[in-house]
């Protein structure tokens, strides 16, 4: 049987609707290099998104300087790979750099910068400023944003609004085109957010306290609204709450995750004991227990929690809870770094965790996140 190679073959001239089908196949990672063959399979494939993802882990550095780095790390969790990416090799870019336009009054465009160096005109000495010193740690973590959460996709064109979690567990507002952040101020100093989500339009937000508040956005200002309050939720104990929206069903979802604080031979770690899920009985106001997720599996963590489909995801372990450490705001001191982030996979069906990180020291820190780039809307 006479064997088929490559050799001699015009591979660019495949028909368009079969790169279209192979293309939408693909992986991410294989879809990017899929489109960097040559420019007809780019174009064959400039409208077909690749197929729903696993979300991958998002690790910075590739070094034991890892928050000096100049790479990205992405690992894949179903084929246990990592993939290294530079900011300045992303697809979709010219080899070469583009050309400077110049745009009146005295401006130049870079449609797509780079790492390029331009020499200015020599100005006068500028005058003698104040020093400003790095800001401690601590007090960073504390003015920084721990959670962000979109209204609506930006590729949708429509009206966009942008809610935040900041400092310590505070809530802050802003819409497309704002110039400023809007400051919730609470009638309730105490009140700390756990969690908050658009559902419908609407945003929600959970509090420690055990209350479900529905936040109506009124130009400046906020008003909250308690739609569910639990009283078992005032509790003491070391935990995080996500809020999750079903896009299948419609339904709210509250995830709960036990945590437990240990010693081991090198440092202060915190682990996860047990997750539970409940589901918001909206005629009743009451949150019922979710005795399993059937096909599908959450991810949780810093960012927007997710609910997948095992049905449309490879690789995807079904009835799961995927988590990362996300309390590296609530830590003081630079020991963190050596700390091992909390990262694993918790079966709903029996309990039992399993880790889904390499035990690689240079991936403590920062900690790991998930995300799911949709190279769909870089084209």
């Amino acid at each position: 049987m006479p064997t088929i190679t490559g050799c001699g073959r015009d591979w660019t001239a495949l028909p368009s609707d079969l790169l279209a089908a192979i293309a939408s196949l693909l992986t991410l990672i294989d879809y990017s290099t899929f489109w960097e063959v040559c420019q007809p399979w780019a174009c064959s494939v400039a409208d077909v998104p690749p197929s729903p993802h696993h979300p991958y882990l998002l690790l910075s550095g590739s070094d034991y300087d890892s928050e000096s780095s100049d790479q990205f790390v992405f690992f894949s969790l179903p084929h246990n790979t990592l993939y290294r990416l530079s900011p300045s090799s992303t697809p979709h870019q010219p080899r070469n750099p583009p050309p400077l336009r110049r745009h009146p009054p005295q401006r130049l465009r870079l449609p797509r910068p780079r790492r390029l160096r331009l020499q200015l005109p020599h100005t006068q000495p500028l005058p003698a400023v104040v020093q400003l010193l790095p800001l401690p740690p601590n007090l960073f973590r504390n003015a920084s944003f721990s959670k962000v959460v979109l209204s609506s996709s930006p590729a949708s064109g429509g009206s966009l609004t942008v809610a935040a979690l900041y400092g310590w567990s505070q809530l802050a507002f802003a819409r497309a085109g704002e110039d400023r952040w809007h400051l919730y101020e609470d009638e309730y100093p105490d009140r700390s957010y756990e969690d908050v989500a658009f559902r419908g339009g609407r945003l929600l937000a959970l509090t420690s306290q055990g209350a479900l508040l529905a936040v109506e956005l009124d130009g400046d200002y906020a008003d909250c609204k308690v739609v569910v309050y639990d009283p078992q939720d005032e509790q003491f104990g070391s935990y995080r709450k996500y809020l999750v929206v079903d896009d299948a069903t419609g339904d709210l979802l509250q995830v709960r995750r036990e945590l437990d604080s240990g010693d081991d031979d090198r440092c202060s770690t915190v682990r996860t004991e047990s997750i539970t899920v409940t589901r918001l009985d909206e005629e009743r106001n009451v949150w019922i227990p979710v005795e399993s997720l059937g096909d599908r599996a959450l991810f949780v963590g810093v960012g927007s929690s997710v609910l997948l489909s095992g049905k449309e995801v490879r690789g995807l372990r079904r009835n799961c809870v995927y988590f990362t450490d996300d309390r590296w705001n609530l830590r003081f001191s630079e020991d963190v770094k050596g700390d091992r982030r909390d990262v694993g996979i918790y079966c709903l069906e029996d309990g039992s965790v399993q880790p889904c990180l390499p035990p690689d020291d240079r991936f403590n820190w920062p900690p790991p996140v998930w995300i799911s780039p949709s190279l769909s809307q870089v084209n």
